[in-house]
């Protein structure tokens, strides 16, 4: 299955966002190194590589399994689709999550941590003005106001009674 221009295009900024966010991740570690707080090594490196690779990879999926369920005319078969989707994403994400802190080749940390980065680079491209959700178009509403409204149903139909006496 090909992706659609747009579905590549957000594809794409979010790769870039992430990928951006691993290399600062990778220079906090650095400057963090060279104070002596952390160790800057292969782990650091190989965990925010496979981290972010998992991330961009939950984006993907998003991506593939709306555009494939778009043209399916049974909702019930959407919402399960869907649900079958999110789950297995979050499945193979926690499946990472115990991978990266379990496996001494990674440094938890840094592993774990590149799987915000897909949502950071949302709220950057929202802030920055680049990103904006789509909206239905709506027709526009006139809100004028007028000096003498007409009076409403009820006072047309009974104009002398007067209201509130019981």
């Amino acid at each position: 299955m090909k992706l659609q221009p747009e579905s590549k295009k957000e594809l794409l900024r979010i790769a870039g966002g992430t990928a951006f966010c691993t290399v600062v991740l990778w220079v906090l570690f650095a400057a963090l190194h060279l104070v002596g707080w952390v160790r800057f090594d292969y782990t650091v490196i190989l965990g925010s590589l496979v981290g972010a690779a998992v991330a961009v990879g939950n984006f993907a999926g998003i991506c593939f399994v709306v555009q494939k369920i778009i043209d399916e005319p049974d909702e019930k078969r959407r919402k399960a689709t869907l649900q079958l989707s999110y789950n297995s994403r979050m499945l193979l994400q926690a499946l990472w999550v115990v991978v990266a802190i379990a496996a001494p080749c990674f440094q938890p940390f840094a592993g774990v941590l590149p799987l915000f980065f897909p949502r950071v680079t949302i709220y950057y491209l929202q802030i920055t003005g680049k990103y904006k959700p789509l909206a239905p178009k709506a027709e526009p509403v006139d809100v004028s106001v007028e000096d003498d409204p007409a009076p409403a149903d009820a006072q047309r139909s009974a104009p002398d009674e007067k209201g509130g006496e019981t």
